[in-house]
């Protein structure tokens, strides 16, 4: 849901002082809207007073946010515009892009966030909501005694922050964010020294598997968020891998096409990509996380991302007292958070081979790797849905409508403070991410505090599990929620599963989600 007219933008490197110097300061009655605050300085910020004139942008960006509690605007300076134009291969002067009205609109809106933001609420990945294109900007910081350094979608710095207005912020930008138009893999392809890979998931038939869009259920198409863990060119030099020829040689299996999943050269290719958008702030929980390939990568997050930790010793680290060994692949940071329009690129340190050796751990689902719901979750509401066609991996019958709710309040008990609810003669059923082979026992967690809940049984994979559940019992005055223990399971693939719920009784099932808990 694309909430007003704004384009979401890619944001570069900020070199910034620390000292009140770089934050000027306005009493509140010289506070302005952010549109007459470009007014008023426009022979300084010329070239974005004319992108704002022409983009019809001046009565949105003096307008309150109804969607939220203000705008961010990174404005770039005269200079900035002067070197997009610069090095520009479709623009001969500045009044030729102005000419392009299309691009102006999209432009303009692009450096404006659907947020309120200042500088001490960046966060090291994405922004936590998109431009007024419905894009997303990313943020990468760094610090020394006295300067933080900040990069918006690695390319724009910021040079002057936290300009109040009475809507929002204006951060000033030394750089023009270009909006970003081009998959993971077409950066790969486009940027020299990243050869090796992008030719690796050519010739194992993942280009376009790696386009902007994928069907999902129903033979929905809808948008492919997907991450790429990269090695450049020189790390696989490192390892004697000189060309794409020589990363054949290694992990290829004989007689076997490159396109066949049970070739280990298409496992490899397919082990970099991940299922789903993850910028570095995303990766917030230690645990595994899906690949294209027939194992996830196990991540371990703290002081530093390592990742397959045990995988091989790469290096050993030596202090007065103690010795270490690094057995982890790690990320090069400040080069990593590349914003895409799938999601993230991030740099290895190492070459990452498949690593079989991941220890199964618990598995959480709730809901979110269906576009609909995760599309809701970013924003608290109730949002009802009649159309089972918008949907990849959720569907019902009954009734005719799914609530989803996304909460607000601090006293919510859901996980995630989310939920779905449906009442009636139902049934429903939720395709899961993959999950590692291996024993486990299935639980659900619902609503179980009230009377009118319904009575249900549980079905994974079209096969029935545990007995009757009474939805009505097991909640606590203090957490209406509870964990029922359905029963044993075993996997013998990577692979997804659907798990069936149907009301013997009908009611009410508020259902927060499932979860896997290995058996060892």
């Amino acid at each position: 849901m694309i909430r007003l007219w704004f384009v979401i933008i890619t944001v570069p490197l900020v070199i910034l002082s620390c000292n009140r110097e770089s934050e000027k300061i306005f009493f509140e009655e010289d506070l302005v809207e952010i549109a007459d605050f470009i007014i008023n300085n426009k022979d300084t910020y010329s070239r974005f007073y004319d992108i704002m004139i022409t983009g019809e942008m001046t009565n949105s960006l003096n307008a309150f946010n109804p969607f939220g509690d203000g705008f961010t605007l990174f404005l770039p300076t005269d200079d900035a515009f002067d070197r997009f134009i610069q090095n520009s291969k479709k623009y001969s002067s500045f009044n030729d892009l102005l000419d392009d009205i299309d691009f102006v609109r999209e432009l303009g809106r692009y450096h404006v966030v659907n947020m309120s933001l200042r500088s001490n609420q960046f966060p090291y990945g994405a922004l936590p909501d998109t431009t007024a294109t419905g894009d997303l900007l990313t943020i990468g910081f760094s610090s020394s005694l006295d300067t933080t350094i900040y990069k918006v979608n690695n390319v724009a710095p910021v040079v002057e922050i936290n300009l109040e207005m009475l809507n929002g912020y204006v951060h000033i930008i030394s750089e023009v964010l270009e909006p970003v138009n081009f998959t993971g893999y077409e950066w790969l392809q486009e940027n020299e020294g990243f050869s090796i890979l992008a030719e690796a998931l050519k010739l194992a038939g993942l280009a376009d598997t790696l386009g902007l869009f994928r069907h999902a259920g129903n033979n929905q198409l809808v948008k492919n968020e997907y991450t790429i863990m990269a090695e450049h060119d020189s790390i696989f030099k490192r390892y004697g891998i000189n060309s794409i020829d020589d990363l054949v040689a290694k992990y290829a299996t004989p007689r076997k096409e490159y396109t066949d999943p049970q070739n280990g050269f298409y496992q490899f290719a397919a082990y970099h990509v991940l299922e789903g958008a993850f910028f570095l702030v995303d990766f917030e929980r230690t645990g595994n996380y899906n690949t294209l390939g027939n194992y996830p990568i196990n991540i371990i997050t703290g002081i530093e991302i390592q990742i397959n930790n045990g995988v091989d010793t790469f290096a050993m680290e030596y202090s007065e007292t103690d010795t270490t060994a690094i057995t982890y692949i790690s990320l090069m940071y400040q080069s990593s958070n590349v914003l895409t329009k799938n999601g993230a690129i991030h740099f290895l340190t190492e070459v990452m081979e498949l690593y079989t050796g991941i220890t199964r751990s618990t598995s959480r689902f709730q809901f979110t790797n269906d576009p609909v719901i995760s599309k809701a979750s970013g924003e608290p509401g109730t949002y009802e849905y009649v159309d089972q066609s918008e949907f990849a991996v959720i569907k019902w019958s009954g009734p005719k409508t799914l609530i989803y709710f996304k909460s607000s309040s601090e006293s919510e008990q859901a996980w995630n403070d989310d939920y779905l609810t449906i009442k009636g003669n139902f049934v429903i059923e939720y395709t899961m991410p993959k999950i590692l082979p291996g024993e486990y026992i299935l639980n659900i967690r619902t609503n179980a505090r009230n009377a009118q809940n319904a009575t249900v049984i549980v079905s994974l994979d079209n096969k029935r599990i545990g007995g009757n559940i009474d939805l009505t019992r097991g909640g606590a005055s203090n957490n209406p929620y509870a964990e029922f223990k359905i029963g044993n399971v075993e996997f013998v693939k990577y692979t997804t599963h659907t798990i069936k719920i149907e009301s013997l009784i009908p009611g009410i099932l508020v259902w927060d989600g499932v979860q896997f808990n290995p058996e060892f």
